[in-house]
C-alpha cells in the first residue's frame, strides 16, 4: 500500500491545487486545520486521480504549512499534502493566493 501512495502523491497535490473548488476550501481554513482528501467522497476528485484513489481506497490530508523542504515563490501559500495511513508520504505545493 505504501508504494501507491508514493506513486500517486505528486499527482494528488497538482491536480487537488489546481481545482478552483478545492483551492477555495484549503484557502478558507484556519491554521493547523486539516482536511481530507478520499476515496469516500469521489465525485469531489479530480478525474485524473479517481480511479486510483477509489481502486486503492486511498486517503490523503492537506493543510497550509509556514515552513517545508522545498523553495517556493516568495508571497505563495504553501499546501502540505500527506498520506493518512503513512504521514512520511508528503508532497507540497505553492499556491497564488489571488489564483482561486
Amino acid at each position: 500500500m505504501e508504494d501507491i501512495y508514493e506513486k500517486i502523491i505528486s499527482d494528488v497535490a497538482m491536480e487537488i491545487s489546481i481545482m478552483s473548488e478545492w483551492r477555495r476550501k484549503i484557502f478558507k481554513m484556519k491554521e493547523k486545520e486539516v482536511l481530507e482528501i478520499g476515496y469516500e467522497n469521489p465525485l469531489q476528485l479530480p478525474f485524473y486521480i479517481r480511479d486510483e484513489v477509489v481502486k486503492n481506497k486511498l486517503t490523503f490530508y492537506v493543510k497550509i504549512v509556514k515552513d517545508c523542504p522545498e523553495k517556493f515563490d516568495e508571497g505563495l501559500i504553501i499546501f502540505k499534502f500527506w498520506a493518512k495511513e503513512f504521514p512520511e508520504i508528503c508532497s507540497y505545493s505553492g499556491n497564488n493566493p489571488d489564483v482561486l
